[in-house]
């Protein structure tokens, strides 16, 4: 049974409130009656009843918090930090969805960095800002002196890693073995709480060129995976890149060193469908499909672009899928094929209709006998879909064929002449299903 309360008194959900005025936060009016729905504390204030919450609330990072995290895995361009505390709040575990953030490598230290492992391992303690909570939650250690790297072991034997102006851009070093490195260090290195800050962070040497030596250990092309700091460390400051880091295509790069071999992406040429803009993308684009810039995909997503420009889009989109179809021709599936017919029959066979792009008779890649079915593409779209209904009563050796449009992305069967091999048999058989 629910006890009653008046003002300045403890209370759980369900107790009721001997007070008068408007329910207030943590009170409901329940038929006439105040209830409190929160533990706390009840506060009469201005004629409004309310619950002050005894319990901790969720500590949500917001924009411009800052944050204590422990670097917990590196990517090329992206470190990934757990979230241990929001500087200025109270000690509380967050949210699971709110317990990481992303920090880009542009935003770790102001000069050129190819990867953020270059500046911090794994495991590092820094300090950091929050630059964005939605979708994910992005940091920055770059506007302040006292964001960055407050807290580095050594990879090789586990000492912690003191600031060292021995070597310009190795900036850390290890009192115990002979490890150097450079991290972007917070003003208060080693300490994390001095207000005003040793000025460690002259040691990062924000705006300047590399010196030779730290330039040779900077990572470039994926050359340094960051497994693990001892894995790093046992593979040496300078290696091969690892095959899955290389491209695919030609198997190119992979000579040695990581520096330079690797095969960059392709960039083509065309024109943005919404505002007819020259732009490059690092695809090779499909007619009839939508390219934009990035202007207009940032219109895109925040639904900015007007009904009109929509309308033209449309329009070129449409032209070019009908400009695309007629120069790829007709592909039609010939099926029910007698075996004893040839590509050179069936050419004469449907030439009368329209010229003809590639007579294709799918047959078995080990006999090298047809299958029984073929593939017949016209030049032209619009000369094939026109013959299309006439050819549906076309019978060769007392059979009717099935003749019908082929589906598209339906390949080619194994084995035969223009075939190749290519392919193998799965596309008869899709075409076939």
């Amino acid at each position: 049974m629910s006890s009653t309360v008046t003002d300045g008194i403890f209370v759980t959900p369900g107790d009721k409130i001997e007070l008068s005025g408007d329910a207030g936060a943590g009170v409901a009016d329940v038929d006439g009656a105040l209830i409190a729905t929160q533990i706390g504390v009840v506060t009469l204030t201005d004629g409004s009843v309310t619950v002050s919450s005894a319990t901790d609330v969720p500590r949500l990072p917001v924009i411009g918090d800052v944050v204590i995290g422990q670097v917990s895995r590196l990517q090329n361009k992206t470190a990934e930090v757990k979230i241990l505390h929001v500087e200025g709040k109270a000690f509380r575990d967050l949210p699971a969805e709110q317990l990481f953030g992303d920090l880009f490598v542009a935003e770790v230290v102001n000069r050129f960095l190819p990867a953020p492992g270059d500046a911090m391992r794994k495991n590092d303690v820094i300090r950091a800002e929050v630059l964005q909570t939605k979708p994910i939650i992005k940091l920055t250690t770059k506007p302040k002196p006292r964001y960055g790297v407050l807290h580095a072991a050594c990879p090789a034997c586990g000492e912690i890693l003191s600031p060292s102006d021995v070597k310009e851009d190795f900036n850390v070093a290890c009192n115990r073995c002979d490890y150097t490195a450079y991290r972007a260090l917070a003003d208060d290195y080693g300490h994390g709480f001095f207000e005003d800050g040793n000025g460690l962070d002259a040691l990062n040497r924000g705006g300047e060129r590399w010196n030779s030596d730290a330039e040779a250990r900077l990572s470039h092309d994926g050359s340094r995976p960051y497994l693990s700091p001892l894995a790093d460390y046992r593979r040496g400051s300078v290696h091969e890149i690892p095959k899955k880091f290389l491209s695919r295509s030609g198997g190119g790069g992979g000579r040695g060193g990581g520096h330079g071999d690797r095969p960059r992406r392709e960039m083509h040429k065309t024109t943005c469908t919404l505002c007819s803009d020259k732009c490059e993308v690092p695809f090779k684009p499909t007619p009839g499909k939508p390219i934009r810039c990035r202007p207009c995909m940032e219109k895109m997503e925040n639904g900015d672009a007007t009904p009109d420009e929509l309308a033209a889009e449309r329009k070129i989109l449409l032209a070019a899928r009908g400009a695309a179809q007629e120069t790829s021709g007709f592909k039609m599936f010939i099926g029910g094929l007698p075996y004893e017919v040839n590509e050179e029959e069936l050419t004469a066979l449907f030439a009368e209709h329209g010229e003809l792009k590639e007579v294709h008779i799918a047959t078995d890649r080990e006999t090298g006998k047809s299958k029984g079915f073929a593939f017949v593409t016209y030049a032209s779209h619009a000369d094939g879909k026109k013959a299309l209904p006439s050819l549906k009563s076309l019978k060769v050796g007392g059979r009717k064929l099935t003749v019908q449009e082929a589906k598209s992305g339906g390949g080619r069967g194994g084995g035969g002449r223009g075939g190749g091999g290519r392919g193998g048999n799965r596309g008869g058989r899709n075409d076939r299903r």
